[in-house]
């Protein structure tokens, strides 16, 4: 199917007859006005030089303008075309996933593959599974240490979220842990989403320790603008390895504050100490975020602009070609014809 995105753009198309119309009139005033006695001989030549102007290529170049006009006008209008493939149904979800970029992520405290490993590599292999699993639904990324910022906005991309989320790194956003920042950013991408069900999923292994925004005046907002939050507190029980360098009272987990978040906002809360117990928890997130009904379907538009305004430039170069006083392909056949006599001689 074809349309237009400003059909009302197409009044304009008999503009060049008014003004053509309003141009003979005013000269057809100005010889009535100034008309003079010729000699009949001057009469005769300029009845002769009329006729020939008003048949053969001038009717070419008449027809070549209004082709011209018509293009131009189209491609003002920005026809489309809907393409025969129509993309995957959306599922009229959105989602926010915040990920705690902390020093304290560093601790290695969770095996991956029988390899003790730091816990944001952990978090990377599993809520990477989790982001891309989400077929359907638009899904925002939050990174936040000290500072809180937006990875990726809300995006069909799947695969573009999950390899932002592979390459960051612990410390790329600071030491601490700004928890109301992050949710305030989270909460300010989806605020004006259309979707019909939106939530957030919170990972930390600290406590709000940084930022301008309090954990509780972003879940009051998130509660009020019917934003579902589900946070997971991460880290082992476990002490720390030989391995350790530091032990910080900053990175220890506030499982308080991560309950009220997830009550208030009619989210749930889990504990993550083990690498299956988190598959688990992103396993349970995926089920209670699965809403059944869907949205329409995205149609793909093709933009059809290009080919009028190639249309109209083809016909602007015709016109200028037959509008010569000699044309153009005369003149190459004079030129050679005379190069070749040259030769001759």
């Amino acid at each position: 199917m074809t349309g237009v995105h400003w059909p009302w753009i197409f009044l304009l198309l008999p503009l060049p007859l008014l003004l053509i119309w309003g141009q003979r009139v005013s000269r057809a005033r100005r010889t009535t006005q100034d008309a003079i006695d010729l000699p009949p001989s001057v009469t005769v030549a300029l009845d002769t030089v009329n006729q020939n102007q008003t048949t053969g290529n001038r009717h070419y170049q008449w027809l070549l303008l209004s082709i011209c006009w018509a293009a131009i006008i189209t491609a003002i209008a920005q026809p489309y075309k809907n393409s025969a493939g129509i993309a995957q149904p959306v599922s009229g979800r959105a989602l926010a996933v915040l990920i705690d970029l902390s020093t304290s992520m560093e601790r290695r405290d969770f095996t991956l593959d029988d390899e003790q490993v730091d816990r944001l590599t952990v978090v990377k292999h599993i809520a990477g599974q989790f982001i891309r699993a989400r077929q359907g639904d638009r899904i925002a990324l939050v990174l936040f240490g000290t500072e809180a910022f937006i990875a990726s906005p809300l995006t069909y991309d799947l695969d573009s979220v999950d390899s932002i989320l592979q390459s960051s790194g612990i410390g790329m956003a600071g030491r601490t842990t700004a928890i109301g920042d992050a949710m305030g950013l989270a909460i300010k991408s989806l605020r004006g989403d259309p979707a019909t069900d939106k939530a957030i999923v919170l990972l930390s292994d600290g406590t709000n320790n940084a930022g301008s925004a309090e954990p509780e005046d972003a879940t009051n907002l998130a509660k009020t603008l019917g934003i579902t939050v589900h946070t997971i507190g991460l880290g082992s029980d476990a002490s720390a390895n030989a391995e350790q360098q530091y032990q910080s009272a900053a990175a220890d987990l506030d499982e308080a504050t991560l309950q009220s978040i997830a009550q208030v906002s009619d989210g749930r809360f889990f504990r993550a100490q083990t690498t299956a117990e988190l598959k688990a928890i992103y396993a349970e997130i995926d089920s209670l975020q699965s809403a059944e009904a869907a949205a329409p379907p995205l149609v793909i538009r093709r933009d059809l602009r290009n080919i009028f305004i190639l249309i109209a430039l083809i016909s602007l170069c015709l016109w200028w070609l037959i509008n010569q006083p000699v044309p153009v392909w005369n003149r190459v056949n004079r030129n050679s014809l005379s190069s070749h006599r040259v030769q001759r001689q």
